[in-house]
């Protein structure tokens, strides 16, 4: 089984790497990035969503549990991007988070050359499987997107 950070931080730098989702960000790619947990500093999701700059996207990993690809048993690997999308003004159209959806799925990263839907985001894994989106809503009431994702490790190292 691989170290599911590994894929996280892997993840982030392929999402930092679409010049358009960075664009999207405001052009700063720090704002897309990984949540490690490490007890007791970074013990609490709820409150690093709830600290989420906007825009920002936060990639986490929430778990990993046995699956079936092809007949043989593998392992999925669950991995949640958070989305905060920018402050939008008056007269704006209403794409924010349609136009960050778009971009983590059909967005080309420059190092790989095709869409983040047919990437290799780990050498150990398939690309992702199709995602979703959903909208969530934080402590204070804010809404926000979660796109979860899941990556099937091809064999077990």
């Amino acid at each position: 089984m691989i170290n599911p950070a590994e894929l996280v931080d892997n993840l982030v730098a392929m999402l930092r790497d679409i010049p358009d989702l960075v664009m999207e960000m405001g052009g700063d790619p720090e704002r897309i990035f990984a949540y490690h947990d490490q007890y007791p500093k970074r013990s609490s999701l709820a409150h690093a969503i709830h600290q989420m700059p906007a825009p920002s996207i936060m990639a986490v990993w929430q778990g990993t549990q046995p699956g079936a690809f092809g007949g043989m048993d593998v392992w999925k690997h669950q991995v949640t991007l958070f989305l905060r999308a920018r402050e939008t003004f008056e007269g704006d159209p209403p794409t924010a988070y349609y136009r960050l959806f778009r971009l983590i799925t059909k967005g080309v990263p420059a190092s790989a050359g095709v869409p983040m839907l047919n990437a290799t985001v780990h050498p150990s894994c398939y690309a992702m499987d199709l995602p979703m989106i959903q909208r969530q809503t934080d402590a204070e009431g804010l809404d926000y997107f979660e796109v979860p994702i899941t990556f099937t490790e091809a064999g077990d190292e």
